[in-house]
């Protein structure tokens, strides 16, 4: 009787800790999801370039480092400090061309190396997308050009078709100058900064900086 007693008592015991144990955990799980460590979608990273990259000779799959350029603070701490590694890769990629058509580079940031043995995988893009526009205004100027020096030539012989012959020319050899025209390739030198942004969630650790 004493035992079924005391088994009894326990279990109220038990249950009358129960609402403290699911405060304690609530507690616990909000503190967390409340750290400074933990950095949302959206947050921005400057960065600084360890070596250029350029359209001209990258490729997809190619992979560069860069570097933390501004320390990333939350709340007042520093989270995140000058120097730190993120590594990235080359998405995709069109090298400029002729008719003016302008290089595209496509990059991906993947791996936040905090240390030697502690990284993060991560989900960011640049800020500011790396595209060349190609120079229509300069190609349309070209024919423009073309066309009305050769029309000019053409009424020099003060013949209606000798200045349509003529305007007809001008223009073939304004087009062929549009043409020859390449666009140009786009990069990111050495040394220089840029923003990316946090597409995803991400935990960093709790490091003594």
């Amino acid at each position: 009787m004493a035992r079924t007693l005391q088994l009894a008592s326990t279990g109220w015991a038990k249950l009358a800790l129960m609402p403290l144990m699911i405060f304690v955990n609530s507690t616990a799980v909000a503190a967390q999801d409340d750290s400074i460590y933990r950095l949302p979608a959206g947050t921005r990273i400057r960065l600084k370039m360890d070596l250029e990259l350029s359209s001209k000779v990258a490729t997809v799959g190619d992979t560069f480092i860069a570097r933390v350029a501004k320390p990333v603070v939350n709340r007042g701490a520093t989270v995140l400090v000058v120097g730190t590694v993120v590594e990235g890769s080359v998405a995709g990629v069109s090298h400029a061309g002729s008719a003016g058509s302008g290089g595209r580079l496509e990059v991906v940031f993947d791996k936040l190396r905090i240390s030697s043995e502690t990284m993060r995988p991560i989900e960011g893009t640049l800020v500011n997308k790396l595209e060349s526009r190609s120079p229509q205004t300069g190609n349309m100027w070209s024919i423009i050009g073309g066309t009305v020096i050769g029309a000019v030539f053409g009424a020099v012989t003060k013949s209606t078709n000798g200045a349509l012959i003529g305007a007809g020319v001008g223009a073939g050899a304004g087009t062929a100058v549009a043409m020859l025209r390449k666009g140009k390739d786009v990069r990111i030198r050495k040394g220089e900064e840029f923003e990316i942004v946090l597409n995803k969630e991400v935990v960093l650790p709790v490091l003594d900086y």
